[in-house]
């Protein structure tokens, strides 16, 4: 529940609106990165925003976009595409 609050916290607005924003492509970098940061934190990983950037420029917006589809999927109960802690 933690890192829910802090993900709705840093993109200032709910999960749910974040679904549904990823559902029509309204997702800008530093919303990826305010989502993926509180989710890589909760490993026990000491990452900063910059750090968290990297990581999904490295990666690929695409493959990004798909990993935090994936969480919000895992996070709203909807259906679980994967292991996502292994996708982070």
């Amino acid at each position: 529940m933690d890192t829910i609050m802090r993900i709705e916290q840093n993109c200032g607005r709910g999960i749910l609106t974040i679904a549904n924003g990823l559902s029509k492509a309204e997702m800008s970098t530093q919303d990826m990165v305010s989502i993926m940061t509180p989710v890589l934190r909760s490993s026990g990983e000491d990452l900063k925003d910059k750090d968290v950037g990297k990581i999904i420029w490295e990666a690929g917006l695409t493959e990004g976009l798909r990993v935090i589809a994936e969480v919000v999927a895992f996070i709203i109960g909807g259906e679980d595409q994967g292991n996502v802690a292994a996708a982070g």
